[in-house]
């Protein structure tokens, strides 16, 4: 498929004394890292070996051959699904950018900074992360490579949360670019999970 620049979408903001819809699609010098940080289900430490012990030998009872290892630190797994699916963008902005920066996508308002100067769209962005809250009654939404509404991907967009975004502007590296970053970690939607049953593949 096409490259596609990743967006993200923010909804109820309250900026101005109204509440608006924001998307922002990160422009250019994009840096995109998954990130899936697991979570095991027993850790060898403490009264967990007891724990261990009794699972293994519920196992060898079941198939009538003693399990065992080899070495002192070999720790019993069991993924039951924990841990965290997370997709770090580092981005880069630049004054006049053309790219969806709000609600509008034409700037010059309180909610959209559009094709304005670097300090505009820091702040925006900003603004709308301060004045939304972002968690799974009112998930963002992101599109980045194969999760897309676009019809040639291969899954829906993700339902996320934002985890230290930040934006950093050096005047005297560069006066007209800032760069930034931020991790979404992947939320479960309490509207779909009550509705239509959460997202699917295409």
């Amino acid at each position: 498929m096409t490259w596609v620049k990743p967006q993200v979408t923010i909804s109820n903001a309250q900026i101005a004394g109204e509440t608006v819809t924001g998307t922002f699609v990160f422009p250019s010098n994009v840096l995109v890292e998954f990130e899936t940080r697991t979570q095991e289900f027993f850790q060898s430490e403490g009264t967990t070996p007891v724990i261990a012990s009794t699972v293994l030998d519920w196992f060898g009872q079941q198939s009538d051959e003693d399990i065992d290892g080899e070495g002192l630190r070999q720790e019993l797994s069991w993924d039951i699904g924990g841990g965290v699916h997370a997709i770090t963008i580092d981005f880069a902005g630049y004054t006049g950018s053309p790219h969806q920066w709000g609600n509008t996508g034409e700037g010059g308002t309180p909610a959209d900074a559009t094709g304005e100067d670097v300090h505009a769209q820091m702040a925006v962005f900003d603004r709308y992360l301060q004045t939304a809250t972002i968690d799974s009654k009112n998930p963002a939404v992101l599109e980045v490579s194969e999760y897309s509404s676009d019809a040639e991907t291969r899954y829906g967009p993700l339902n996320v949360v934002p985890e230290n975004p930040n934006a950093l502007f050096d005047s005297t590296e560069e006066s007209s670019i800032y760069s930034g970053s931020v991790t979404w970690v992947e939320t479960l939607s309490l509207d779909q999970a009550l509705g239509s049953g959460g997202q699917e593949d295409r």
